[in-house]
């Protein structure tokens, strides 16, 4: 190992004193941003020395600081502006997501009652056969037209009858659900 590489592993161990970083200015910054401006306090080193020896020994011939890099301004036709200091406007989704919600609730819970004959209620100006009074108590969403005749009910869930329309506003309402709350 080179001596630059054996001082700088002292360095990281801790096992160099003050005399080294003392004669090795480079050292001693080193040491100032490992382990900050108190450590070499601790050890009786000034900071203004170590700068003044590092600059020393960084400087060319030519007078030239190696430290200190000129970057010419930034030119730009965009003029600065302040910060904006108003909260964020809220957007119009979060109203819609809860009416998303409603409308999701209200169709699945709508197409659950029917299948179990809640919604018989609807069917009391019903005549003729198949009616919510002869146990047909399910509305056929297909002919929901036609509550007022026989061809409107079916015989519930529980009878062992469901149809595709069923499924369907079932599915409907579920898929108004899931994307409401994708949405949020």
């Amino acid at each position: 190992m080179s001596d630059n590489s054996e001082k700088l592993k002292k360095l990281l161990d801790g096992e160099l004193g003050p005399e080294a970083l003392e004669e090795d200015p480079i050292l001693a910054k080193l040491a100032e941003r490992i382990y900050g401006e108190e450590f070499l306090e601790n050890m009786g080193l000034s900071r203004g020395e170590s700068k003044r020896a590092l600059s020393e020994t960084l400087s060319d011939d030519d007078g030239d600081d190696l430290l200190i890099e000129i970057i010419p301004p930034f030119e730009s036709d965009i003029e600065p502006f302040e910060a904006p200091t108003s909260s964020p406007i809220k957007s119009e989704t979060a109203g819609m997501s809860k009416s998303g919600l409603v409308i999701g609730l209200t169709i699945l819970l709508t197409g659950l009652s029917n299948l179990f004959g809640m919604l018989s209620f609807l069917g009391n100006d019903c005549t003729g056969g198949g009616c919510p009074t002869d146990g047909h108590t399910r509305i056929n969403w297909a002919s929901i037209g036609h509550l007022e005749t026989g061809w409107g009910w079916s015989p519930p869930v529980l009878e062992g009858s469901i149809g595709v329309p069923d499924i369907t506003v079932l599915g409907i309402g579920l898929i108004a659900l899931v994307w409401t709350y994708l949405k949020r």
